[in-house]
């Protein structure tokens, strides 16, 4: 039943809005035009204000993006290992009362360290291919980055 309800009614509506027009005055399309350029004006008016708040601003240039970049990357690796360090010397010091910990999860350390660090007979080791071929990979990303900046 409500189906069929529901289905008459939005008959009833196609219906309305195919066979009935609409008596609107002429004014009224030439009033919403033209409060639309209103706002149109009004809001290249702000993108100009803004653009001209911008323009003195520091930019810093694409040597120093790059620069900053590669810096950050080493400075995850760093880190990484760090932690790897500070979770193994926990381990060391007792058993955990929890051995289903997020950190002891092979794919885990996958997505943080980019396989650099992994978990290898209950204590977290670093692996040197991983480690080289994620340099390798950072390496053609700043090549690549640095083309991207270069051609803007």
């Amino acid at each position: 039943m409500f189906f069929i309800i529901y289905f008459a009614l939005l008959c009833s509506l196609i219906f309305a809005a195919v066979t009935l027009k609409p008596s609107f005055k002429q004014e009224q399309p030439s009033e919403i035009s033209s409060a639309f350029s209103e706002e149109l004006q009004i809001q290249k008016h702000q993108q100009e204000k803004k653009a001209a708040e911008n323009e003195g601003k520091w930019k810093p240039s694409n040597t120093f993006v790059i620069t900053a970049i590669s810096i950050g990357s080493c400075l995850d690796i760093i880190a990484v290992l760090l932690w790897a360090r500070h979770e193994n010397k926990k381990k060391q010091q007792g058993p955990f009362s929890n051995l289903n910990r997020l950190t002891n999860k092979k794919w885990f350390w996958y997505l943080v360290s980019m396989g650099i660090v992994l978990p290898k007979d209950g204590k977290l080791t670093f692996s040197l291919k991983n480690f080289i071929l994620t340099v390798i990979f950072l390496v053609l990303l700043k090549f690549w980055l640095f083309d991207q900046l270069e051609s803007i």
